[in-house]
């Protein structure tokens, strides 16, 4: 336990290359973080603007879920035994997009909320950042 193992035949064939000591450094990833933050504390701001306008009930994983499916962000429909349509929603993690990807998810999403609230989105995101 606690080593670096090799994730394929290529990978092991290089680490057997390796001679010495080896020091791996991940760095990077701070951007991601960072639009990661900013779009769940616009989250937080944008829910209850829309619980007060339209008598809803939402949390922030409600809204990031509706978000998801409004802008399509699922796999390929898959039918049930019953006939239903069911969609698997797309993963928004830091390991299933990289920072191109989350800046233009996180561009959608605070556009769409923009729409909903009518609160420009110039404002969310200062809204947003005065919170951190």
């Amino acid at each position: 336990m606690g080593g670096l193992f090799p994730a394929n035949r290529v990978a092991e064939e290089a680490m057997r290359e390796v001679k010495g000591r080896v020091r791996a450094t991940i760095s990077g990833g701070v951007a991601n973080q960072r639009r990661r933050g900013l779009y769940w504390l616009a989250a937080a701001l944008v829910v209850p603007l829309l619980n007060d306008q339209h008598g809803l009930t939402l949390d922030e994983d409600d809204l990031h879920n509706i978000t998801r499916d409004k802008l399509k962000m699922h796999h390929k429909p898959v039918k049930l035994p019953s006939g239903e349509l069911y969609n698997k929603r797309l993963s928004t993690s830091n390991r299933a997009m990289n920072e191109a990807d989350r800046a233009d998810y996180t561009t959608k999403a605070l556009a769409v909320w923009s729409t909903w609230t009518g609160v420009d989105v110039a404002t969310l995101l200062r809204e947003a950042e005065a919170m951190i």
